[in-house]
């Protein structure tokens, strides 16, 4: 009980500070922007007090698997996604909250990631520039658990469609995070 208290503690300090402190993280990549905090205080300029945002689903995952100590947690970063529907009078949008992933990874006591922050922009190699707003977090969970790596998918979809970008984020016991984009292949029908 005592364990869990102090990582659960540890945790919830380290995500304070690391919210608080504005420190970036990068991806290893060199086309993909480092990511920022985001103010929660502070609605997008497009949304209005008049409009109903769809809120985001968080949440919270404590996982152990083998010798890795899993924590993420999936939460509203303050941002939309607008979904513009027609119904053959007048076009409407939806506004949908959008959200970001804070990640922990212990393995043996040793931390290998301490609240690192996964958000879309870190996607920007992948999705296409002006296509990345349309965007939303759908999914995200541990895939499977190797020796020496971790495997997590996550997909970015557009809120109401089928349309979304699929994608196996790596993380290794270094603590190197390595995204692939998974390419599925239509199925004969």
């Amino acid at each position: 009980m005592n364990r869990k208290f102090l990582l659960t503690s540890i945790f919830v300090v380290g995500y304070l500070v690391s919210s608080c402190s504005g420190t970036k993280n990068k991806i290893n990549d060199e086309n993909t922007r480092d990511s920022m905090g985001v103010d929660l205080s502070i609605k997008p300029a497009q949304v209005g007090k008049e409009h109903r945002v769809i809120p985001f689903d968080a949440e919270n995952v404590d996982s152990i698997i083998g010798s890795y100590h899993v924590l993420y947690k999936t939460q509203d970063n303050g941002q939309i996604v607008t979904y513009p529907i027609t119904d053959g009078k007048e076009g409407n949008t939806e506004y949908y909250a959008c959200g970001d992933v804070i990640l922990t990874i212990n393995k043996d006591g040793k931390d290998i990631l301490l609240n690192r922050k996964i958000q879309r922009d870190d996607f920007r190699a992948f999705i296409p520039e002006k296509e990345i707003v349309k965007y939303g977090l759908s999914n995200f969970s541990i895939r499977e658990v190797r020796d020496n790596e971790i495997t997590f998918d996550i997909s970015f979809c557009i809120p109401d469609t089928d349309i979304y970008y699929p994608f196996e984020l790596i993380v290794s016991d270094s603590g190197s995070i390595k995204i692939n984009e998974i390419i599925e292949q239509e199925s004969d029908m």
